[in-house]
């Protein structure tokens, strides 16, 4: 029932105007999207260095990381499917065996 109120839709109007203003005057201010930038850069190589850090104490405790994980799980598929080479062959071997006559 409130937003139906003209004078708040009126006051909701006239504080999404003065926002956008803002907005547009902090975006063409050179100084400010230079800061901004600074601070998004800042914030990017903070992350990377934690992630770094964090690297480094689960590798000195012997925990896996999650690349770790990840290199393991591609070395398991990898035998998987050697496994299953190797299985098919005992197979045909076997199937050779039972075929042939037996001395």
């Amino acid at each position: 029932m409130l937003r139906e109120n003209p004078m708040f839709k009126k006051m909701i109007a006239t504080g999404e105007e003065r926002m956008s203003k803002i907005a547009s005057q902090l975006l063409s201010n050179e100084r400010f999207m230079g800061a901004l930038q600074k601070a998004v850069t800042a914030g990017m190589e903070a992350k990377g260095t934690l992630e770094r850090a964090a690297q480094t104490a689960l590798s000195a405790m012997n925990i896996p990381t999650a690349s770790d994980v990840k290199k393991l799980e591609s070395k398991i598929e990898e035998l998987e499917k050697v496994f299953e080479g190797l299985s098919s062959k005992i197979a045909e071997l076997q199937k050779k065996e039972g075929a042939s006559p037996t001395h």
